[in-house]
């Protein structure tokens, strides 16, 4: 059956923002950010075609991107985003990740949103955006600099949904997240529910997040996440575990489970990290993730714009370090991985970059 085509919600609400009069306390922000890095790597082999190491220029996620904020109304706050990412090193408008070319393209933008909050009932996010169960899993051991961060987990960073958080009491948060996890592949628009929980107190941060995930694709499996952060003056302790719950009989290793631990040093304008993750290995299609994957890091705060960082990241099994010069033409089905995508590779990389926000 072919679903009635809705329009996204980013759209018609960014265009609503458009449409304000022009008397209206409007105010607009551009800003971006250059991030790119030079890097030595290896893997014991590559697949057949490619060298198996490599020095090259590496985008880490630089992007352009605009906010607006609207706040003359007593009641309610709102403020919007659109955010473009930048592939730097080839100099193309495009997510240097190439997860977005199998969603709804490379080149659209990373977030196009909107954000009604209100002081007693909370905040309502809709269109493009980060999702509610990256953010409270997740996003806590995603701290480091370069291309390589955050890789180690089984969560989507950002699809469309419309996600409503609830007042902050006594520490506690909650949000639920309606998402577009396929883009209308067979299914309705938004296919998938998250289902977040955070608890803030002192130096300690808890989360736990679950995704009942779509199943009109496919026997898909669902998703259990828990984190926990302590951040004590200059020092931050991170550590999450997820699990995915199999819902297909014909897997046999079930229910993998993925875990991380991360600690950082800060001091004058240096910061120290490091970053241990293990994920099980499964023939569970949803398990991007798995064997063992450790990152040490250190940035040095030039200015208040302009950092510089050197990286080392280490994978046993083939899953975030690309070929050379990676383009979204030569996807044929998988990501384009220096090895064979899950194989042992024991992947490394040396890399130093820069990052100048502005």
């Amino acid at each position: 059956m072919k679903h009635a085509r809705i329009v996204p919600l980013s759209s018609a609400l960014l265009a609503g923002f458009a449409a304000m009069p022009a008397h209206a306390e409007l105010e607009v922000t551009p800003y971006g950010s250059l991030r790119i890095q030079s890097e030595a790597v290896s893997v014991d082999e590559a697949k057949a075609g490619e060298d198996d190491s490599y020095t090259g220029l590496r985008d880490a996620y630089s992007r352009l991107g605009v906010t607006a904020a609207y706040n003359d109304l007593d009641w309610v706050n709102l403020n919007a985003t659109v955010e473009f990412p930048i592939n730097s090193a080839l100099l193309r408008a495009e997510d240097p990740t190439f997860f977005q070319a199998y969603y709804k393209g490379n080149n659209k933008p990373r977030v196009a949103d909107i954000t009604a909050t209100t002081d007693n009932m909370g905040s309502l996010r809709v269109g493009t955006q980060w999702l509610a169960y990256y953010n409270s899993i997740a996003y806590p051991v995603d701290f480091f600099s370069s291309f390589y961060s955050g890789w180690a987990t089984q969560a989507t960073f950002r699809r469309d949904a419309a996600t409503y958080t609830t007042p902050t009491i006594a520490g506690l948060t909650a949000t639920v997240s309606a998402v577009d996890l396929t883009h209308e592949a067979g299914t309705s628009y938004l296919d998938t529910w998250q289902y977040a929980l955070s608890w803030a107190i002192s130096d300690f941060t808890v989360g736990m997040a679950f995704q009942d995930t779509e199943q009109d694709t496919g026997k898909n499996a669902d998703q259990l996440g828990a984190s926990l952060v302590y951040a004590p003056g200059n020092w931050r302790f991170a550590a999450k575990v997820e699990q995915l719950l199999t819902n297909d009989d014909a897997v046999m290793e079930k229910d993998p489970v993925t875990y991380n631990l991360y600690g950082s040093y800060s001091w004058d304008q240096y910061t120290v990290r490091a970053m241990f993750a293990n994920g099980e290995e499964s023939d569970e299609s949803a398990a991007f993730f798995q064997g063992d994957s450790y990152q040490l890091g250190l940035d040095y705060q030039h200015t208040e714009n302009l950092k510089f960082f050197a990286e080392y990241f280490y994978e046993e099994r083939s899953y975030a370090i690309y070929t050379p010069n990676t383009r979204e033409e030569e996807l044929s089905g998988s990501y384009v991985t220096l090895a064979d995508s899950g194989s042992e590779s024991d992947g490394q990389v040396f890399t130093v970059g820069l990052r100048y926000d502005f």
